[in-house]
């Protein structure tokens, strides 16, 4: 059975965000629009209603960590990877290596950029808290706008 699929879009200060959903869980959210999904949905803005609040919430300093259920498909490796990232707390930043060492796999630091490159959520699932050890590190939805929920999270 294919689950019937929904999308919309969410104006944030860094630009148009794609959320791809079921019935009951966020599968998607696009730093590109919705252009930037997978797949594409039935528009419907309802369905989005908690997404969307929390999105609102997060970009207003008002939500540290959200609530949002999510299903997501991840090779074992990156499912450890993105539940390390969930826990890097509001504000605070891992390298790519403390990530990789934390999940038992201290060489993997660039497999780790790699899994926070292919990241289906993020802001859901923090890859912008994870940096280069000299430097700010890459982010899909570029540099620019790293720094900025980097700074959103630490001012």
């Amino acid at each position: 059975m294919i689950n019937l699929l929904f999308e919309t879009t969410f104006k944030s200060p860094i630009g148009n965000l794609g959320l791809l959903a079921d019935e009951s869980q966020l599968i998607e959210l696009s730093l590109h629009g919705i252009t930037g999904l997978s797949e594409r949905g039935k528009p419907n803005k309802e369905r989005f209603k908690l997404e969307l609040n929390e999105l609102d919430f997060y970009f207003k300093r008002k939500l540290k960590s959200f609530t949002i259920a999510f299903s997501i498909e991840a090779s074992p490796f990156q499912d450890k990877v993105y539940k390390c990232m969930r826990s890097i707390t509001y504000g605070e930043t891992l390298s790519y290596l403390q990530v990789a060492k934390k999940i038992g796999h201290s060489k993997a630091y660039r497999a780790v950029g790699t899994a926070c490159g292919k990241n289906p959520l993020p802001l859901i699932i923090p890859c912008h808290r994870v940096v280069a050890s000299s430097g700010i590190g890459g982010f899909g939805g570029g540099i620019k706008n790293k720094r900025f929920l980097l700074d959103l999270e630490s001012n």
